[in-house]
């Protein structure tokens, strides 16, 4: 019987999960040309005024996952500036987030998985061994701005459902 590693666990979940959120990206996009409205009119919404607006949630899944990759593995934190203003832009940066994620060696991510690592939490600092930032921190963060930039479109009126949160587009 085999053991799933942590790099496994985190680049599966990278596919998956900001694979769909391309894929409602896409749909989303789809919807705005068929509105007939600027991107920006979906991408600016928010479910309440001191909520991010959908591009920031696909900004932060997208991060989360690079740059827990990073630190996972001992790397310099990646850098992606925050500039997307379109669908385009951002489905650019859900394939940069994969790309990424994958390109990371396995083997550096699996060295951490039992190493307590200090995961900064604002001006203090949170001790977590490795598979425990890749549960608790990594993939909660993850799934969470995930789901509400699902929310955020299909609040709006796009038919989305389940099957658009799990399944990565190809």
């Amino acid at each position: 019987m085999t053991t799933t590693t942590v790099s496994h666990i985190l680049k599966a979940s990278t596919h998956q999960t900001i694979g769909a959120l391309k894929g409602i990206l896409i749909k989303g996009e789809a919807y705005a040309r068929q509105l007939n409205v600027e991107d920006s009119v979906l991408l600016s919404h928010r479910l309440y005024p001191d909520m991010f607006d959908l591009t920031r949630q696909v900004q932060i899944a997208c991060d989360t996952v690079t740059r827990g990759a990073a630190r996972l593995a001992g790397l310099e934190m990646p850098s992606f500036p925050d500039t997307e203003q379109t669908f385009g832009e951002l489905m650019a940066r859900c394939d940069k987030a994969i790309a990424y994620v994958n390109g990371v060696d396995s083997a550096k991510i699996d060295a951490n998985t039992n190493v307590t690592l200090q995961i900064p939490m604002g001006a203090n600092t949170m001790p977590m061994e490795g598979k425990a930032y890749l549960s608790g921190f990594i993939l909660t963060n993850l799934h969470f701005h995930a789901a509400i930039a699902y929310a955020l479109l299909r609040s709006q009126g796009l038919n989305i459902g389940k099957r658009d949160y799990l399944v990565p587009v190809e």
